[in-house]
């Protein structure tokens, strides 16, 4: 199962978890939902595998860089 995403213009439009690891079924899946034929749903759409960004690794110390003096009530 993977997360597919639709762009235009390097803007997602759209995200759908399918079962399917097969890019053509992706291609297939949105250019069916917006009932447009291959030439035009090319050039005006790409479809990409969604990556999860990857969190970083390490020893995050959230508590630096908070200020120190509390405020007064």
């Amino acid at each position: 199962m993977s997360t597919w995403q639709l762009l235009c213009s390097e803007e997602v439009i759209d995200t759908v978890s399918l079962k399917t690891d097969n890019y053509e079924e992706a291609h297939t899946y949105f250019r069916l939902r917006k009932n447009l034929d291959n030439d035009t749903f090319n050039k005006l759409f790409l479809v990409k595998e969604y990556t999860r960004p990857k969190k970083p690794i390490g020893n995050v110390e959230w508590w630096k860089g908070e200020p120190n003096k509390l405020d007064d009530f």
